[in-house]
């Protein structure tokens, strides 16, 4: 799904099967926030998935930003991962169907996640939201952390980053080390995507510079008076010194963080949620983050 070589339309149809099975225990709403497609979804409590979730939390929101490599995906594709933080701690959510690349280029993308968020905080407490995303999704969540934060506005309560593409540049000792194990990504279509990212259609290749913004490459930002974040990533992947270089910068700013990595699993596999067992394990140590970060009474974790 990653063979980002050739682009059309069909690429961005949601998969029905996610309509159908991720989608029909979630009570789906569709908006538009500053005129940013957007879907709210919230648990369908007389399903049986939800039977034992905690009904107290729903004035927490979970604003979840899809990955895709800034040039596929929709916001539907996190349903698995908002279904399984839902079922843990009860929460509501809103999946942010931001504009692709290469039709439009940086900051185009964030300027659209910002100004949501923006208009979300107006009604919303920050201290009730939690942001997440996988792969450029997680890019997105710390941009926009690093964007609020240069603003003097109010960041979320916490963050959940899961594979995050967070250095465009490819500097991490993993795109070397893992190229041979990581079954989803190559080094040649991760930089296909930033330079979509940056320069659209354009054929000039985007320079060393340009990527080391820390609003394109957070993993360059000053991650200092962060919200809480939780990490995960496969050890295998090409990514991994992505998610392991900003969990180690969140320690040496005295940021709240967890890591939780796996080995022989596939980029992003925290967005399948409870779909399989490797997804199901990592929610529940998110739902735990979760719980201590919000200082829960209860949450429900999924039996191993």
């Amino acid at each position: 799904i990653y063979d980002v070589l050739e682009i059309n339309d069909n690429w961005r149809n949601s998969p029905q099967v996610i309509k159908n099975i991720a989608l029909k225990e979630l009570t789906v709403e569709s908006t538009q926030i500053k005129n940013v497609p957007c879907f709210l979804f919230k648990p369908n409590f007389k399903y049986k998935y939800f039977a034992n979730t905690p009904k107290t939390n729903e004035d927490i929101l979970f604003v979840y930003i899809h990955g895709g490599g800034f040039v596929n995906g929709f916001a539907e594709q996190g349903a698995y991962l908002i279904k399984a933080i839902s079922r843990r701690i009860g929460c509501s959510a809103l999946a942010i169907n931001y504009t692709l690349s290469p039709e439009v280029t940086y900051p185009f993308a964030l300027n659209q996640i910002v100004d949501v968020y923006l208009e979300i905080i107006k009604n919303h407490k920050p201290s009730k939201i939690i942001i997440g995303g996988e792969s450029a999704g997680g890019n997105l969540c710390l941009a926009l952390l690093l964007k609020l934060k240069s603003l003097n506005l109010e960041l979320p309560k916490m963050a959940i980053i899961a594979s995050g593409f967070l250095d465009l540049t490819g500097s991490g000792v993993s795109y070397v080390t893992n190229a041979n194990t990581d079954v989803s990504l190559s080094g040649g279509q991760l930089s296909y995507m930033a330079n979509a990212y940056l320069m659209g259609e354009k054929v000039k290749k985007v320079s060393v510079s340009e990527l080391k913004n820390p609003l394109v490459s957070p993993i360059f930002g000053d991650f200092s008076n962060f919200p809480p974040i939780f990490f995960s990533v496969c050890s295998d992947e090409i990514l991994y010194s992505d998610t392991l270089t900003a969990y180690q910068k969140c320690k040496a700013c005295h940021v709240k963080t967890k890591l939780v990595t796996n080995k022989n699993c596939f980029h992003g596999y925290m967005a399948l949620g409870d779909f399989f067992e490797e997804g199901k394990l990592v929610c529940n140590d998110a739902a735990k983050f979760i719980k201590s970060v919000f200082k829960l009474k209860t949450i429900n974790l999924i039996p191993e």
